[in-house]
């Protein structure tokens, strides 16, 4: 979306010549930049830096948001991995028992009850770390959620607005409409990943043969089920839990807005 937002006044150049059959000297050069700036009257004498610093500007801030994406990206991934670990080595438990399984079996001697006391350890580790990134976050997507809706609905304002009088004006609103939905089902995607792997060691032992483990392992089992019943999530401002299905109440919110924005104009 940067891209495209920066190779608008080319774009805008391209079709000028082409509908419109102008030339490009007859284009102003202030709509060659990616938005508009005041300068003064030595304007056109320094275009060229002026440019220079208009698209700097654009690429930092994008590149801002992307550093800060990325991060919580990782973070989520990250976690995801820990509990497809833990899941898989769960799913193991008490496979290779079957012939010669000892309910009663010396603490020492039972690895089933070792590798679930390591994932128990392991899983009260990634918990806490599931909710250091849901309380590092949680401020910055309910800001981030509120101006999404309603930048985003301005920006479908202006493109209804400028489809009616000049369709040539609409580029930018739309990448910008585009950039801040797409940049919020992001958010919203990787938090359903989270919700959706926390809950992968219950699954596990579901499926594993806890049947063939001693009762200590079993106990340690039903320890790890019990904290499965509350997933992990990704919360805004502990109110709205990210996941799809709230990026579709968010969706409908943003076009109520747009569609109430647009009945007041």
């Amino acid at each position: 979306m940067t891209s495209l937002f920066m190779l608008k006044p080319i774009i805008v150049s391209l079709i000028t010549d082409d509908i419109f059959n102008t030339t490009k000297s007859s284009i102003p050069i202030a709509s060659r930049l990616p938005f508009n700036v005041e300068y003064g009257e030595k304007f056109n004498q320094y275009i060229y830096p002026i440019a220079m610093h208009n698209y700097m500007a654009v690429f930092t801030r994008s590149f801002a948001t992307i550093a800060v994406d990325s991060l919580y990206y990782v973070l989520i991934q990250h976690a995801c991995g820990m509990f497809s670990i833990i899941g898989n080595v769960l799913e193991n438990i008490g496979k290779n028992n079957a012939n010669d399984f000892n309910a009663k079996s010396d603490k020492i001697k039972d690895n089933n009850y070792s590798k679930t006391l390591h994932c128990l350890r392991r899983h009260l580790d990634v918990i806490e770390f599931a909710e250091n990134i849901e309380s590092l976050f949680t401020k910055i997507f309910l800001m981030n959620l509120n101006l999404n809706m309603i930048c985003g609905s301005f920006s479908g304002i202006q493109v209804l607005i400028n489809l009616e009088k000049n369709a040539s004006d609409i580029s930018v609103p739309i990448i910008i409409y585009l950039a801040q939905f797409i940049h919020l089902f992001l958010h919203f995607w990787n938090a359903q990943f989270l919700l959706d792997y926390s809950v992968l060691p219950y699954k596990s032992i579901c499926r594993a043969n806890w049947y063939y483990t001693s009762q200590r392992c079993q106990k340690l089992l039903l320890l790890i089920m019990n904290r499965t019943t509350s997933p992990c999530k990704i919360t805004a401002g502990k109110i709205v839990i990210l996941s799809i299905e709230s990026f579709a109440t968010v969706l409908k919110t943003s076009l109520s807005y747009l569609t109430m924005f647009r009945s007041l104009q």
